[in-house]
């Protein structure tokens, strides 16, 4: 079997950021999927819908507000046994697939590219025009345009405020509906300046209590399949829309980026994501390894602890260091409620988050004895490290100290297949599915010889 090859990008390439990438998209998007990249994109596809399927029975009431607004339309709601108009179904699915914190990522790209995405794409997988194979194409594809342009434009873009699931997320939902839709390359670049046009999510917006991050995956899809679609009508874009001082590129970042960041190489960028074996925000993940790995070679139990110290990289603190929480959603974005969770409980999935374990006293003891602080020297490390080294105090005086480089779940510390497999039967036994039922989309998805857009009525839940 035979890896999907593309020309060579030419070095000295003098064309703009735009056409540097959109002439890699369009190479991608005309190549045979290998069997490898193909049964790639489908891993990404399971994992996508556990997340989602977790995502609807954990917001099921919510959203029924936005579905009755929605109108009617063929597009499946995951996880329900509901239909509604595309865009909102994009939004709506999109949601859900960040509500769990257990979606993909990627370090280099700060951003959740999945969700969005393949949100919007199952949107349109009524249209004639989709097949499963250009669903995984845009798959592909999709995911290269949006980790392209963020992996351009961060850190800066994260420390100037934006929250990359939002403003490359519909970048990548936008190229992606485009080429799984057949898109020529007027129709791609008009999809990617309306998109970027409409690119947007702010870090505050989930901050104080908030419950808005899922917005943050929602809304790029729906604004990234209105582009699509507003391309395909007939809307011409601009030329070089992330080219210049006025391009989004450097919008975001306040400076220009390095060109060759718009290269569209091997590994592909959907080669290159993390995979979340925790439910909760990856800058979590290092600290709650760190503490588990302890836990289980020193026999820790929780009346053990006495308090617990993190250090890590400066990403990490900010906003993740709180020893008071709101509810689930600030639960999952605090390291020293996680890290609680993992040594009280020994949980780390859904059941984490329950309001049993989210009122439990000795996670909530440790939580609040649990103080995180900035090493520079791991700050350093980042992006090719994201570490955390953590000391744990015991009642008796002894410190014990493990450090986590990399998290599992980066390429380097890979999940396996299997991994997924049983993290999808996991979600999907939680949203209540039968897990007959698991087992036979788990099974439908991952046969290279069948149609994803087949099984779409398999996944509704009465």
């Amino acid at each position: 079997m035979t890896a999907t090859t593309l020309p060579t990008a030419d070095p000295q390439f003098s064309g703009s950021e735009t056409d540097r990438l959109l002439d890699g998209l369009e190479r991608l998007a005309a190549a045979d999927l290998s069997y490898e990249l193909a049964m790639t994109a489908r891993l990404r596809f399971l994992d996508w819908t556990g997340c989602v399927l977790a995502g609807a029975a954990s917001e099921k009431l919510r959203i029924t507000a936005l579905l009755n607004a929605g109108g009617d339309g063929p597009a499946p709601i995951i996880g329900t046994d509901r239909t509604s108009a595309p865009l909102t179904a994009a939004l709506v699915n999109g949601m859900h697939s960040h509500v769990a914190e257990l979606d993909d990522g990627h370090r280099y790209g700060i951003t959740h590219a999945g969700g969005p995405l393949i949100a919007a794409l199952l949107a349109m997988g009524h249209d004639p025009r989709m097949t499963s194979n250009s669903l995984l194409k845009g798959i592909v594809v999709g995911y290269e345009a949006a980790l392209r342009v963020a992996i351009a434009c961060q850190p800066e873009a994260k420390l100037n405020g934006w929250h990359g699931s939002g403003v490359f997320g519909v970048i990548g939902a936008a190229i992606g509906t485009g080429v799984a839709l057949g898109y020529d390359r007027s129709q791609l670049n008009a999809a990617l300046a309306a998109a970027a046009t409409s690119a947007s999510g702010m870090v505050k917006a989930f901050s104080e209590g908030s419950e808005l991050k899922p917005y943050n995956a929602g809304q790029p899809a729906l604004t990234g399949l209105a582009s699509a679609l507003t391309a395909g009508a007939g809307f011409p874009g601009p030329q070089g829309i992330l080219d210049g001082p006025h391009g989004l590129v450097q919008m975001l970042r306040g400076s220009p980026a390095n060109p060759t960041a718009f290269d569209v190489s091997t590994p592909y960028c959907i080669e290159t994501v993390y995979l979340k074996p925790y439910a909760s925000c990856r800058y979590c993940h290092a600290p709650v390894e760190a503490a588990l790995n302890l836990k289980a070679r020193h026999r820790i139990s929780a009346q053990d602890v006495a308090r617990v110290e993190v250090e890590t990289y400066r990403l990490a603190v900010h906003k993740h260091d709180h020893t008071e929480i709101e509810g689930p959603y600030s639960a999952r974005l605090g390291i020293p409620y996680c890290v609680g969770a993992a040594l009280a409980l020994r949980e780390t999935g859904m059941a984490a988050f329950t309001p049993g374990a989210l009122s439990n006293p000795e996670t909530l003891r440790i939580m609040r004895a649990t103080h995180v602080l900035e090493d520079p020297a791991l700050t350093a490390l980042v992006p090719a490290r994201r570490a955390a080294r953590l000391h744990l105090y015991l009642t008796d005086g002894t410190r014990l100290t493990e450090q986590v480089d990399l998290p599992r779940g980066e390429p380097e510390v890979p999940l396996t297949a299997e991994d997924l497999h049983t993290k999808f039967i996991d979600l999907a036994t939680f949203a209540g599915l039968a897990p007959e039922t698991a087992q036979s989309i788990a099974a439908h998805i991952l046969n290279p010889t069948t149609s994803i857009l087949d099984l779409l009525t398999k996944m509704d839940k009465d």
